[in-house]
């Protein structure tokens, strides 16, 4: 199975300690020879053919301390594959399983979206129709108690995830505080699967441009992507924005699927070439959903792997236009290897290639992972002082269907620039976006009104009728200044402050959608990209 990589930062490893550890063992080999050298009678004989193996043996069985056999095999894995690229991954049981998880499109588990506030556990809504919700929780409960077990003191996400999820069909208690209420209510739950979502939003802009934002390629992504492009067309959809930013990839099949929706058939779509597999085409096989009418591709800096196949598809065939800044440049193919004790190995196993012949993998240094991340983290940070995406490099240029230049060597670069605005904001509303304060006022505004907020039925009557007055402006500045941070925004930025503050507290009360219906508003990039496709879209 093809694997491509769900989040690149995650990927980063800490050079010191690959580094310690390459010279640890080094230092530990050299050792041996020199101590041997002297006492001939002690030589072990090492067969090259299973060295390796054997001096974790020796090491497990002579060193002076006792050691982990377990974490020594591991760090010795971890950086062999640091000598290939920077993608041949080790990972861990327990890492593998998140890893699946995330990307099967689905989990077992009780059925809430939670947040920590204060050391407590706060259901922000239950999931319609989840095991949760059938035994009666309800948003704002505080859970303080899992299995009779306090959890209420130095608790984490990863914490969270450990007491709540588990096999389908278990049992778990939980106890939870809520609010009116001075004693506590327990719940047996019994987990269950919990759906997730790759699509989490999909509209109609205008009367006549649809638009689908794709977070992964999950298992179920094509299967998402098909649903929203039929009801979109339903709708009278005749132009499309498919929006990638911030998609780091996923399943390759997932992504042909998704391309085979806008080509017609026989169409490449993508290619993969290795040592030991050859060459394998990818061709659209059937008559897709949006074969016709005008395509925005939406890429940025954290869109890569199976994003970039799809973008480079698009771009290569002149099927649509891509929009915004060049991605993170991820050209190589995985496969999972898994191991006895559960742990698995993805190991790149072949390039992949755009219809043109491009790779796109960005350049590295083998056995120098670290500098490759770095190079993608300096960039980020910089970004705001960069105006054009990546020197081209003409050994490098390749030809669309219509002849247009494109270039290989580091990631798909967009047809039309968008490039990453300098902020105007006022220091005070970058810090309260920075450290979430924005988002936690309006949370606890939902925690406190809650029965006040009760009037509005439906997410659209709250849409509707529900303002931010300066009454929530003037509490704001009251609850961040006990949080250190005072200060006032700009004339100018009240209308979008007040906008973001009401797509805050309707995602905490109603579905996600509605939150996405405000954020188009005031989406830039997004403004940008429809403007260009209603006024100047031109292949």
């Amino acid at each position: 199975m093809n694997y491509g990589e769900n989040n690149q930062q995650n990927n980063y490893r800490s050079s010191f300690s690959v580094r310690f550890m390459r010279y640890l063992l080094a230092f530990v080999l050299g050792v041996f020879v020199c101590y041997f050298a002297l006492s001939s009678s002690r030589i072990r004989q090492i067969s090259t053919g299973n060295k390796i193996s054997q001096v974790i043996e020796l090491i497990d069985e002579e060193y002076v301390d006792k050691i982990s056999r377990d974490s020594l095999v591991d760090e010795a894995i971890v950086a062999l594959l640091n000598e290939l690229d920077p993608h041949s991954r080790y990972l861990t049981k327990q890492e593998v399983i998140s890893e699946n998880q995330a990307l099967q499109g689905n989990f077992d588990g009780i059925g809430v979206q939670f947040r920590i506030d204060n050391d407590s556990i706060v259901v922000v809504k239950t999931i319609k129709g989840g095991p949760s919700e059938k035994v009666g929780i309800i948003a704002g409960d505080r859970i303080v108690k899992v299995d009779g077990k306090d959890v209420t003191k130095n608790i984490t996400n990863d914490s969270v995830l450990h007491y709540l999820k588990g096999k389908r069909g278990s049992k778990v208690k939980v106890s939870v505080k809520r609010q009116g209420l001075n004693k506590l209510l327990s719940f047996d739950i019994i987990r269950d699967k919990i759906e997730t979502k790759s699509v989490p939003y999909y509209s109609m802009l205008d009367k006549q441009t649809g638009y689908i934002i794709l977070t992964e390629f999950s298992a179920t992504a094509h299967q998402e992507v098909a649903t929203a492009l039929k009801d979109l067309k339903s709708q009278g959809m005749q132009q499309l924005i498919f929006d990638l930013r911030g998609n780091g990839g996923g399943y390759l099949a997932q992504a042909v699927k998704i391309a085979d929706e806008f080509m017609g058939k026989g169409e490449l779509i993508v290619y993969t070439d290795g040592r030991s597999y050859g060459r394998t085409d990818y061709f659209a096989e059937k008559g897709g959903l949006f074969e016709k009418g005008k395509l925005v591709v939406m890429i940025d800096e954290n869109s890569a792997s199976a994003s970039e196949i799809v973008s480079g598809c698009i771009q290569d065939n002149d099927r649509g236009i891509i929009v915004g800044r060049r991605t993170f440049g991820k050209g190589l193919v995985q496969s999972q290897i898994d191991l006895p004790d559960s742990s698995a190995i993805r190991l790149t196993i072949a390039r992949y290639y755009t219809p043109s012949g491009r790779c796109i993998q960005r350049p590295y240094i083998k056995g120098d992972p670290d500098k490759y991340y770095e190079e993608f983290l300096e960039r980020y940070a910089n970004m705001e002082s960069e105006a054009d995406t990546l020197a081209h490099d003409s050994t490098l240029c390749y030809k669309t269907k219509k002849g247009r230049k494109v270039y290989g060597g580091g990631g798909i670069e967009p047809d039309v620039l968008i490039p990453y605005e300098k902020s105007t904001h006022s220091d005070y509303y970058k810090d309260l976006i920075s450290k979430g304060l924005l988002y936690r006022f309006c949370f606890q505004y939902v925690d406190t009104h809650r029965k006040d907020l009760s009037k509005y039925a439906k997410g659209e009557d709250f849409m509707r009728y529900f303002e931010i007055t300066d009454k929530e402006l003037q509490s704001l500045y009251a609850f961040t200044k006990e949080n250190s941070v005072q200060g006032r925004f700009k004339a100018d930025e009240i209308k979008e402050v007040k906008l973001l503050m009401k797509g805050y507290i309707v995602q905490n009360l109603y579905e996600e959608k509605f939150f996405y219906d405000i954020y188009t508003r005031i989406d830039k990039d997004l403004i940008k990209a429809q403007a260009y496709l209603n006024n100047n879209f031109n292949l």
